[in-house]
């Protein structure tokens, strides 16, 4: 299956990007720097958040998720590494884990380089 992604601008330089199956439905949102730009892009296209996908910890890739949790109640996925330093983290992913959320599947992929 084909994913289809929708870049989100966040803050005054980064992104988020909804990623999901199809037009509208479920989706995750990789790398949430804030709430309120993807919750517009969440009702401008039809998706319905089913996760967070978190790539490191740093607030402008995390920034929302606290937000997002409380109004969605979805699951963060996030490295093992990151799993102290990213709140509300509920799924700790070694490197080559895969996990299946919204019809979609992911591979935990350790690069590091630009954190730790």
């Amino acid at each position: 299956m084909k994913a289809r992604f929708v870049a989100i601008p966040c803050l005054r330089d980064n992104y988020a990007y909804l990623v999901s199956s199809g037009v509208g439905g479920p989706c995750v949102v990789v790398d949430a720097g804030e709430a309120e730009p993807v919750r517009r892009a969440l009702a401008a296209g039809g998706y319905e958040l089913a996760a967070i996908l978190s790539t490191h910890h740093h607030l402008d890739h995390v920034g929302g998720n606290e937000e997002l949790v409380r109004e969605f109640g979805v699951p963060v996925y996030a490295s093992e590494r990151d799993r102290e330093r990213i709140h509300g983290v509920t799924h700790a992913l070694g490197d080559g884990q895969r996990a299946e959320v919204a019809g979609l599947e992911f591979t935990a992929m350790h690069l590091p380089g630009h954190t730790e």
